[in-house]
């Protein structure tokens, strides 16, 4: 049961403590409500007019289908894609996608729309204010006049040029016959009539009226002509162009486009669709084309040589007066024939072959192969797999260059077909040619078997046989123009329209809510990582919990922070601020420092130290002797830092004779170097005196034990200012003479990393008695309730109220 209620106690303390860190880390970033609430409103204002310089932008929808160049049941084939076993259609639409979204398609699209050049009127009610009332230059306006232009701009130079131009300018409508041209710095004006030539940085225009000025309402308005690089534009338009697949190895595509005007992102859309089916179309007409001409030239020599045998067989009948009867060497004749009719094939097969591979081997490097007949199906394939890479490779070479691993990995694989192509060739032909020596044997033997066949058929028979060969090589060229020819003229576009280009009737942006909501976010983010980059890179000491973290020395009390204005402080008797509460506060504090001694008489020493200078332990030390004093302790302050004294400043005295006097003049007694503090009988000081070359050496003589026991037999407390612990060795040296050390720490100027060498010296037991003295503690920044907080009463020392304004 009792360990129960540890355990509640336990988890009570823990749950209390976190709520307690809750609340510092709060309270932490709450005392500066007024850099929030700054970055907040300055963030505000920023969303709010930039928001107002934004036009309204609308979505536009539309819904096309891509042409699938391969046959075959797409559920069918999914099963096998699953698998691995073959390739996912979604490859063919992502390669398309590609081509749709490619700059240089968007940029004929802008071409063909005139995008690039665009008219705005109706200046934004801001815009006016600032420009009119406050000097800025804005110059926004919301209308864009997109479908109906009030202006008809004819330039003198090239299109190229024009479309690498970017420029902007007014446009004033004084009459329906006169105007005014200024750039937006208004650098140029000039006022000119409609229809004259007028000389501008970019090059000469003539601007004539496209709409009756005074039914618009234009006379006297400006018209913002803005001209935009092509280049530019189409980037800008990629960025809001969406293009995804409705479902996985689907060709139905969804495009979507978000431009500021709703006529023209459908415009856009649909251009852009008619642009790629436009691009399609000529491929494969350019792919027509060259087959066409292959075949015509090849129709041109095999139409001369036809001829030629056309010549032979009507000289071999003329020369015998021969006919076509037939042979009289009865089933030979008809077994030769047959073997005749299969050599014939066989010849042609091979004159073919050659054929195809005369071209290849002459062919230039993007010229696309025919497939004129080859009969074997993997040279067949091959062939119609070079051409489709070889298509796709000139389409991408109009978006990129040679060196896109795109455009690389497909040049690799059409010299890997074209190696393939050839080699194919060459087998096809040593069979080929393997087959026709057979066919030439076997030949050979029927012709043995007529021995009494007439001279003059055997003639008739070769040369109405390389008249046959020709005949058939001319017949199928024909045929194989024609299919050509049909294909040129049925070209069909790769995309189907399914839905037309359609604006959504709501506007897209910008979201107000969503902006003013990402300005609260960024007017709280902004200043609280600020503070959390400060407090994460602020490597000093500032409350007590700072210290508590690290040791676990006691801290006797803490000191509140001196107003700016009064370096030196020590507090009177009828002091009632905060800090003389303080020190009267670690004057009762002491006591349960010093330890327990039989005999009463004797004085206890209180060192007061501190890790580096400019802590405040010269102040500590005189305050806490001035407290002592007051409360009518025999007191003795004594200046032991004798390298940079500085209690003579606080305590208004001086003194010509000190320690060091003391340490070097034998014949000086203690009470010759006493100096008595001004108004105050209970307090006695013994300064450092002159500065001697060697304190180190000074403070081991044994006249300072003399000057030790003294001290101890004629005050109660005697309080010791000694230097710097880590600055040198004096303190360190005397620590034995000492009943209790104070270790001074001051806020917001000891780096963290000093505390090690404190909880050092206190582990190793350097310093008797030792408990540390927080000064210059901010309790307006601390999350504790330090000791003396709350007790001024308007003595002038206390801070005084800041007015609201002041952040800091």
């Amino acid at each position: 049961m009792e360990f129960e209620k540890i355990n509640n106690v336990a988890v009570n303390d823990d749950a209390e403590e976190n709520n307690l860190d809750l609340r510092e880390q709060i309270e932490k970033y709450l005392r500066h409500w007024k850099w929030f609430v700054l970055a907040v409103l300055v963030s505000f204002i920023y969303t709010y007019f930039n928001l107002n310089f934004k036009r309204p932008s609308y979505q536009a929808i539309s819904k096309i289908k891509i042409k699938d160049e391969k046959s075959g049941d797409k559920s069918t084939l999914s099963a096998f894609q699953d698998m691995g076993i073959m390739s996912a259609t979604k490859d063919n639409i992502d390669d398309e996608i590609q081509v749709l979204k490619s700059k240089t398609l968007v940029g004929e699209v802008v071409k063909s729309l005139k995008l690039n050049i665009q008219y705005h009127t109706n200046k934004n009610g801001i815009s006016k204010f600032l420009d009119d009332n406050l000097g800025f230059n804005t110059e926004f306006y919301e209308t864009e006049n997109y479908e109906n232009p009030p202006l008809n701009l004819n330039f003198f130079i090239s299109d190229s040029t024009l479309y690498k131009v970017g420029a902007q300018f007014l446009i004033k409508v004084n009459s329906a016959n006169q105007y005014t041209f200024s750039t937006t710095d208004k650098s140029v004006v000039k006022t000119q009539s409609f229809g004259e030539k007028i000389t501008t940085n970019f090059g000469d225009l003539i601007i004539l009226p496209n709409v009756d000025f005074q039914e618009q309402n234009l006379i006297s308005s400006n018209i913002l002509v803005s001209i935009i690089p092509v280049k530019n534009l189409a980037n800008a338009y990629l960025g809001g162009l969406e293009i995804e697949p409705m479902a996985q190895y689907s060709n139905v595509l969804s495009l979507s486009i978000e431009i500021d005007h709703k006529k023209k992102a459908e415009d856009f859309l649909d251009e852009l669709v008619k642009k790629y089916n436009e691009r399609a179309i000529r491929l494969k007409e350019e792919l027509s084309e060259k087959t066409s001409e292959f075949v015509s030239e090849r129709l041109q020599k095999i139409s001369v040589e036809l001829a030629d045998a056309d010549e032979q067989v009507e000289g071999v009948k003329s020369k015998y007066g021969a006919s076509s009867s037939a042979s009289s060497a009865g089933v030979n004749i008809q077994a030769a024939k047959q073997v005749e009719q299969l050599r014939n094939q066989t010849s042609i097969q091979l004159d073919q072959i050659k054929q195809a591979k005369e071209f290849v081997a002459t062919k230039s490097d993007n010229a696309f192969i025919p497939n004129v007949g080859v009969n074997d199906p993997n040279v067949t394939n091959n062939v119609e797999k070079y051409n489709q890479l070889l298509a796709e490779k000139q389409r991408m070479l109009k978006n990129s260059t040679e060196k896109n691993p795109t455009v690389v990995n497909l040049s690799d694989q059409i010299k890997s077909l074209e190696e393939s192509i050839n080699q194919g060739l060459q087998n096809v032909e040593s069979s080929t040619k393997i087959a026709l020596d057979n066919f030439n044997q076997q030949y050979s033997v029927a012709q043995g078997r007529i021995y009494a066949a007439p001279v003059q058929e055997t003639q008739l028979r070769d040369v109405s046989r390389k008249q046959q060969t020709k005949e058939q090589l001319y017949l199928y060229l024909l045929q194989k123009r024609e299919e050509t020819a049909i294909t040129l003229g049925v070209a069909d576009p790769n995309a189907k329209i399914i839905d037309k280009a359609e604006s959504l009737p709501y506007k897209t942006g910008p979201n107000k809510k969503m902006g003013f909501l990402f300005a609260l976010l960024a007017g709280l983010l902004i200043p609280f990582s600020i503070l959390y980059l400060r407090d994460i890179l602020d490597s000093k000491i500032h409350t007590r919990e700072d210290i508590e973290k690290v040791l676990s020395i006691p801290i006797i009390g803490d000191i509140p922070k001196l107003d700016g204005k009064k370096p030196r402080y020590l507090i009177q008797k009828d002091d009632h601020s905060s800090i003389a509460e303080a020190f009267r506060i670690l004057r009762t504090n002491i006591s349960f420092i010093l330890p327990n001694r039989s005999s009463k008489t004797q004085g206890k020493i209180i060192f007061v130290t501190s890790t580096i200078a400019h802590e405040g332990k010269s102040m500590v030390s005189t305050n806490l002797a001035t407290a002592l004093s007051h409360a009518g302790k025999k007191t003795l302050i004594l200046g032991l830092d004798i390298r940079a004294p500085k209690i003579e400043p606080y305590l208004g005295v001086r003194s010509k004779q000190g320690v060091t006097n003391y340490i070097i003049n034998s014949d000086l007694l203690p009470e010759d170097i006493l100096v008595s503090a001004p108004e105050n009988k209970n307090l006695d000081i013994i300064t450092s005196g002159d500065l001697a070359p060697n304190p180190a050496e000074l403070l081991m003589n044994e006249r300072v034990k003399d000057l030790f026991d003294f001290a101890k037999e004629n005050y109660e407390y005697v309080i010791v200012d000694t230097a710097a612990f880590s600055m040198v060795t004096d303190t360190l040296l005397l620590s034995k003479f000492s009943d209790a050390f104070i270790y001074v720490i001051r806020a917001n100027f000891l780096d963290k990393r000093m505390l090690k060498y404190i909880n050092f010296l206190h582990k190793e037991k350097r310093l008797p008695n030792m408990a540390l003295l927080l000064n210059g503690l901010d309790h307006k920044k601390s999350y504790g309730y330090g000791y003396g907080y709350g007790y001024g009463y308007g003595t002038g020392l206390e801070k005084s109220k800041k007015p609201w304004w002041k952040f800091s």
